[in-house]
């Protein structure tokens, strides 16, 4: 019945120290070899998707920041939506000058900051991607993928959203990854656009796709497929708005596949 499974990485496929465990890996190589399609559906940016592939050592599609590129099994582009300029600027200044708050950037294949204060939640060891420092008075804001924001801070950072949702309504699409990170991407864009995209290429019926996550960006795409899954470690609030969603183990405890092995194995 099910044809393609989806995985979220951090917080869902990926442990807490960022790592696929052995076991993970061997189930979802016997998975593909059974001619399952993997989606990693992440927000991170498309290079450290593609690491992550390139460790599991599959062929799979990638939605990478949150749906705005997305990657065919031969590692092709077959859809990108940039942030429109003005926007991408507003965002970048809106606080800019928060030390509470760290603004950054995916543009093209960079990574932009403003700063890099340790205690906001601000872990640069995750990406394969240097940052650069930018300063909003002379930057070029072409070709921005997503502009997100990451602190200690979550009260902050919830009226930070209500204030970008107010000023831009549905010309972005704004959501947490964690109660650390609000992201913000084109308004045409999201994992589950992605996942949409995806099915009319295969063929295949959203109602046989599956879906892992645990973060509030990963609800419209769990919402529209036939079976979903959600961590033990997930955010509280997509577990209170998505109740009917069965819970799994965590991320560190092989919840994925232990979840895939007992669907399509045992």
């Amino acid at each position: 019945m099910y044809k393609v499974i989806v995985v979220d990485l951090d917080g869902t496929l990926l442990s807490s120290e960022n790592k696929i465990t052995k076991y993970t890996k061997k189930i979802i190589n016997i998975l593909i070899k059974d001619n399952f399609y993997f989606v990693l559906a992440s927000g991170r940016h498309d290079i450290d998707v593609m690491k992550v592939k390139n460790i599991l050592n599959i062929k799979a599609f990638m939605i990478t920041s949150n749906g705005a590129k997305i990657y065919n099994l031969d590692n092709e582009l077959i859809f990108s939506d940039n942030l429109n300029e003005t926007i991408a600027a507003i965002l970048c200044q809106i606080v800019y000058t928060d030390q509470d708050i760290i603004t950054q950037i995916y543009q093209d294949n960079k990574w932009y900051i403003n700063n890099n204060k340790a205690d906001n939640g601000f872990l640069p060891d995750l990406s394969l991607l240097k940052y650069q420092y930018f300063h909003p008075d002379y930057f070029n804001y072409q070709n921005i993928t997503k502009i997100f924001f990451t602190s200690k801070n979550y009260e902050k950072l919830c009226m930070l959203k209500k204030k970008i949702i107010q000023l831009l309504n549905n010309k972005i699409y704004i959501s947490f990854s964690n109660k650390l990170c609000l992201e913000v991407i084109s308004g045409q864009s999201s994992k589950g656009h992605g996942l949409k995209l995806i099915s009319n290429l295969l063929k295949i019926s959203l109602d046989e796709f599956i879906a892992f996550g645990d973060g509030m960006n990963d609800k419209d795409m769990l919402t529209i497929v036939g079976k979903a899954y959600i961590m033990k470690n997930a955010d509280v609030l997509l577990k209170y708005t998505c109740p009917h969603i069965e819970i799994i183990d965590s991320n560190d405890d092989d919840g994925v596949a232990k979840c895939l092995y007992n669907m399509f194995i045992k």
